[in-house]
């Protein structure tokens, strides 16, 4: 029984691994398709241009490595409130970006 329990844990990990990683070949898809429109409207050099599709992969690597140990410290819920208000107000920060600077 408890080796049943085991090959589920495992099954839902690996489950939940694949789907992360779906969702972050997403969101590189999706900012491979946004960058064509914010180039246009901001007018961005080759060199700035890299730096905003960049950005998408550092904050997902910084994410990554923080969000174990902030779980850990603040518990997953007070941490999933605390990102959705930061994802919250850079949405609002975003829409009202004039430029990139």
């Amino acid at each position: 029984m408890a080796a049943d329990n085991g090959r589920k844990f495992v099954y839902l990990a690996a489950a939940v691994s694949a789907l992360g990683g779906m969702l972050f070949g997403y969101d590189i898809g999706v900012i491979s398709g946004a960058i064509l429109f914010i180039k246009k409207d901001f007018s961005l050099s080759p060199g700035l241009e890299e730096i905003v599709a960049s950005s998408v992969l550092l904050g997902s690597l910084g994410g990554a490595l923080a969000g174990g140990s902030l779980a850990d410290r603040f518990g997953r819920r007070r941490l999933l409130v605390g990102t959705a208000i930061v994802f919250g107000l850079g949405a609002i920060d975003a829409a009202l970006a004039p430029d990139t600077a």
